[in-house]
């Protein structure tokens, strides 16, 4: 619980210090990469899936036609609503929130005579960009976890006298709670459709409410993004690496890239199909255990529920390339994002 109560003040602070800096007062004072199950009987979460919204429109012309509606008192069309809603770099503030449930099969669960084990995360992800200059934007992003997980409690031999035909069991027991809160922090200059840009630095941190939903560590590194808006595609990547630097001595050590692939046609302009999986590797793991590689399809389109614009959207994928041991076979992702009145000062430059 104090971890938690830490965790919540470090993120209230970091908004604080830069809602003062964006209002130009002086300060007072982000599913998980891949669970790896050892046989050891340590459970462990190696890493905290990143989420991007798919770009699926115009960049700078989506912004510029909300502002000018706004200007002129007219309520924004769903249609450009939806192309500001999907802008990685817009001004929108969203509350980003997803839900991914996955599948979990590997040789360890087979030798333990166990089936697969389902995991679920949910992500809750602010969305928060401010004009830093005329030129330059800043989006926060923290992605906060709740994870629920079976987690390994211990192994016995059955039957308990042990002797010939006798097998190790597994005893595994739900943990459910905060995981490790990854904050990443895009820059970008103004930009020129079709092509838009950003990098910034991300941190994961140690931030877990068990040690078995979290990796122990405080972990950081660079991010990057890179779209393609068109009138019809768009496709893009982001691509995001942990290195940890502090923490639990006992834990291993994080060395971990997160690369989402992001490929969106649209059907409407307030509806698209296609995906945005993550691939995932852990460099420290031996080459079996390395890397996920997901495939699928999904949907997303925009409503309103009341006066409050939400984007829906679902998707399923399957990993073609996962680790031996213990790695995700299937996952389901619905998400839920609605649009946040974005605060006035949000838009005024801070220098």
């Amino acid at each position: 619980m104090e971890k938690i109560l830490k965790s919540v003040a470090l993120c209230s602070v970091f908004v604080l210090l830069a809602c003062s800096a964006a209002l130009g007062e002086e300060p007072g004072t982000d599913i998980a990469l891949d669970e790896v199950l050892t046989f050891n009987s340590e459970y462990m979460l190696s890493g905290d899936e990143l989420l991007l919204a798919s770009a699926t429109e115009t960049p700078a012309d989506g912004d510029q036609e909300i502002s000018s509606s706004a200007s002129k008192d007219k309520k924004p069309t769903q249609a450009e609503i939806a192309e500001a809603i999907n802008n990685p770099l817009s001004s929108l503030w969203l509350l980003f929130t997803q839900n991914d449930t996955k599948w979990y099969g590997g040789d360890v669960l087979d030798r333990l005579g166990e089936d697969d084990l389902v995991m679920n995360t949910t992500l809750i992800q602010p969305v928060m960009p401010m004009q830093i200059t005329e030129d330059w934007k800043v989006i926060f992003r923290p992605v906060i976890p709740i994870n629920s997980f079976d987690t390994l409690d211990g192994l016995h031999v059955n039957p308990p006298g042990g002797g010939e035909g006798s097998s190790f069991e597994a005893d595994f027991d739900r943990k459910t709670g905060l995981g490790d809160i990854i904050l990443w922090t895009a820059f970008t200059n103004k930009y020129t459709p079709p092509d838009i840009f950003g990098f910034g630095p991300t941190i994961m941190m140690d931030t877990a409410s068990d040690e078995k939903l979290g990796t122990g560590k405080w972990s950081a590194g660079p991010m990057a993004l890179a779209f393609h808006v068109g009138d019809k595609w768009i496709y893009g990547v982001v691509a995001q690496h942990w290195w940890s630097f502090a923490g639990d001595d006992h834990r291993n050590d994080v060395n971990l890239t997160d690369i989402q692939y992001v490929l969106r046609y649209r059907l409407t302009p307030s509806t698209n199909i296609g995906f945005g999986p993550n691939i995932q590797a852990n460099w420290d793991a031996d080459s079996d255990n390395r890397w996920t590689v997901p495939i699928g399809l999904g949907g997303d389109t925009l409503v309103n529920i009341g006066p409050l614009p939400v984007k829906i959207g679902l998707e399923a994928y399957y990993n073609v390339v996962r680790p031996d041991n213990f790695g995700p076979e299937w996952q389901i992702r619905l998400m839920f994002v609605p649009v946040i009145a974005a605060p006035k000062w949000s838009k005024k430059p801070w220098f």
